[in-house]
């Protein structure tokens, strides 16, 4: 069925599809951009020029490059953690839960590595309140909305007496965030990030903070669910 020019909600709904297809022809030209030229090295004008826009239309879209390099890390990540933790978190262990994450991160980061870093710099202004714009406050919104999903995880195998009571959830919750970002920046900065040393090595600090929370037992721990 052809649509009608003259019925203001398909009219609009032409348009919003045109800016959507500006929007992804502006991303994708500021991602090959940067992975050519490197972050410090590209300009909006090179990247307006590619994509066949007005500067003036490209800053309608990100008002800075940095904004442009959160544009791409934000959609990226929104697929990519659709699921979060996945649908079958309160029935898997813990730790399973938490390096399911992290290797789709991870091997997502290592695809860019050096993207990957100035991502990480710009996310780390992002986070300590240093940044504003669109994209980056959709940055900034991932960490409660994923510490209050876990938080929520935490509290159902608390109730079923997998991880000590005594513990705040929001605590748990806070101390994986510190582990992982903290192991995520030191793995991005070696030469060549390894996703399997990189996983290795948070699973080894996950392991240690999680028998820290588990019912003590004489015997044994109890399973890390």
């Amino acid at each position: 069925m052809s649509e009608d020019p003259n019925n203001p909600k398909e009219t609009l709904s032409v348009r919003e599809r045109g800016k959507q297809r500006r929007r992804i022809r502006i991303k994708e030209t500021a991602r090959t951009v940067f992975l050519e030229l490197g972050y410090e090295a590209a300009t909006t004008r090179e990247i307006a020029d590619r994509a066949d826009v007005s500067q003036g239309t490209l800053f309608a879209y990100a008002p800075t490059k940095s904004e442009l390099l959160l544009m791409i890390i934000n959609d990226d990540l929104e697929v990519l953690r659709a699921d979060k933790f996945g649908s079958d978190a309160l029935t898997r262990p813990l730790i399973d839960i938490l390096m399911d994450f992290a290797k789709r991160d991870m091997e997502y980061w290592a695809q860019y590595p050096e993207m990957a870093r100035q991502a990480r710099r710009e996310v780390g202004v992002v986070l300590l309140g240093r940044a504003s714009g669109p994209e980056a406050a959709r940055y900034a919104a991932w960490k409660p909305t994923l510490l209050g999903e876990l938080a929520a995880i935490v509290r159902e195998k608390q109730g079923a007496g997998f991880l000590r009571s005594a513990v705040s959830a929001e605590l748990v919750s806070e101390l994986w965030w510190a582990i992982y970002n903290q192991n995520l920046h030191n793995w991005l900065m070696s030469d060549q990030p390894d996703v399997a040393k990189g996983l290795s090595q948070l699973r080894n600090l996950l392991q240690l903070a999680i028998a820290g929370i588990q019912p003590f037992s004489a015997t044994t721990l109890a399973p890390s669910h």
